[in-house]
């Protein structure tokens, strides 16, 4: 008798166990659950948010850092030839196609063009001698251009370029070697006019002029 009551007492507890278990299983998920669920998915979103900007910005800058190589040795080459001289235009340097791999202006102006950041690029023949630059040769002038990505791009390709002025610091000029411990200020401090003509800084963005030379 006291093992069949003890078999008994042992199936009602298996039975009340099992009972349990089963209401866990279909109450769902708690408020706080919940919560800690969305919270997680907050947090991802928002790395993306963070990271694929940075990571698009990373792949523009080797993509202009490529676009300029290309047009570093046809603006030599051009001058080497004699088909760039101080006497060529910008509309003659379109034709000669030295910017190939880089997008024209939608307006069509002559020697406008966008760099891989969405900004302007401008391309103007030296004319006349430039102070403590080239007699001849190509300027450029690129607008809108992330800190990071200036940054990156002038450590990669100012032996390139006969001068260098990253928002109004002089960096390298055929006097002065480029000075690379003023590269990152210069990349992250702007003081450039606003359109109503009062001075905004722009912690983000950054215009480069550089010019080159045939040398």
């Amino acid at each position: 008798m006291d093992m069949q009551a003890n078999e008994g007492a042992l199936v009602q507890m298996k039975n009340k166990m099992i009972g349990r278990l089963n209401k866990r299983h279909q109450r769902g998920v708690t408020l706080v659950e919940l919560s800690v669920a969305v919270a997680v998915m907050g947090l991802i979103m928002a790395g993306a948010m963070v990271g694929v900007p940075r990571l698009m910005n990373s792949v523009r800058v080797n993509q202009e850092i490529k676009d300029w190589q290309m047009a570093v040795v046809s603006i030599q080459n051009a001058v080497l030839s004699g088909q760039l001289t101080a006497k060529t235009t910008a509309q003659d340097m379109d034709k000669m196609g030295m910017f190939g791999s880089i997008t024209p202006s939608p307006a069509g102006t002559a020697g406008e063009y966008l760099n891989r950041f969405g900004g302007t690029l401008k391309m103007e023949p030296i004319s006349t001698a430039i102070a403590n630059g080239p007699n001849f040769g190509v300027k450029v002038t690129s607008e809108e251009v992330p800190s990071d990505q200036c940054q990156k791009f002038m450590t990669t390709l100012h032996a390139n370029f006969a001068t260098v002025t990253v928002n109004g610091t002089n960096l390298k000029d055929l006097k002065t070697p480029f000075n690379m411990g003023n590269l990152a200020t210069a990349c992250q401090s702007s003081n450039a006019s606003g359109s109503d003509g009062a001075q905004k800084n722009d912690l983000t963005k950054a215009k480069l002029e550089f010019t080159i030379s045939g040398s």
